[in-house]
């Protein structure tokens, strides 16, 4: 963002001044799931938008949404974790075992009454991202395309001189904190992955008619984690890596629920 506007750079302090903003560009290739592209926030083109609550039937087709390991303790009562079978295996709270669909989105587009949203939706439409490939600033981005996007209703994201209202101010934190809260779950999960703890997992669900097979994901091996030698267990346990390793575990009961729950919605 502009010099003069550095509130709105995603870096950390010490990180250097803010990048110019970037004009407006093409949406990438591949962009994160959920959203359809990215703008980097700047009053002159969105000094009229507002962000309104529009609950979560935009997440209705997503049937897998990603998830930090900060948040394992609190989602595993609700939520299966599991661990993408792609690299770099980042964990996912399973939402549905079908793709395109979200069990966890009511017909009203509200969220099952009881269960944990992931941060991940309630950062959405923003995003922190890089000016540039090869940039480490940070820059606050929004989709355009988003139903919480607005120019009739809801809370301003700048005032009238253009800065920046404490509607804004609060996403931007909300975004830092997630940005940070991945870069630590990437590190727990590239340490499972190293140290061979990180194993395909099949899950056979009784049924009438016969049973359901449920694959795709890795989980953490328990065998594994019991097994480590104590300076590695005292690594993780220094990192605050266990509870949420404990958390996915418990968790994983919940794949029974979702595999009952294929049949069509009430």
């Amino acid at each position: 963002m502009p010099e003069s506007r550095p509130h709105l750079n995603g870096a950390r302090n010490g990180a250097g001044p803010a990048a110019p903003t970037p004009t407006p560009a093409t949406p990438a290739p591949t962009l994160p799931v959920l959203y359809h592209a990215l703008e980097p926030l700047a009053p002159e083109r969105h000094g009229k938008l507002r962000v309104r609550d529009a609950g979560y039937a935009f997440a209705a087709a997503a049937h897998a949404i990603p998830l930090m390991a900060e948040e394992f303790p609190a989602a595993a009562r609700s939520l299966p974790i599991v661990f993408a079978a792609q690299p770099p295996h980042l964990p996912v709270a399973l939402t549905g075992l079908a793709p395109g669909r979200n069990g966890f989105v009511t017909p009203t587009g509200g969220w099952r009454p009881g269960a944990y949203v992931p941060a991940y939706l309630r950062r959405y439409p923003f995003l922190l991202v890089r000016a540039r490939p090869e940039a480490e600033q940070l820059v606050l981005c929004l989709d355009p395309q988003a139903p919480q996007v607005s120019e009739e209703s809801g809370a301003p994201l700048f005032d009238a001189a253009g800065q920046p209202t404490a509607q804004l101010q609060h996403v931007l934190g909300f975004a830092r904190a997630i940005e940070e809260g991945s870069l630590r779950t990437r590190a727990m999960t590239e340490r499972l992955h190293r140290l061979g703890l990180l194993k395909p997992m099949v899950l056979q669900v009784p049924r009438p008619g016969g049973p359901l097979r449920v694959d795709g994901f890795f989980a953490v091996d328990r065998a594994g984690l019991t097994a480590l030698p104590g300076d590695q267990f005292l690594e993780f346990r220094a990192n605050g890596w266990l509870d949420a390793i404990y958390a996915h575990l418990l968790s994983l009961a919940g794949l029974v629920d979702l595999a009952r729950a294929r049949a069509p919605r009430r």
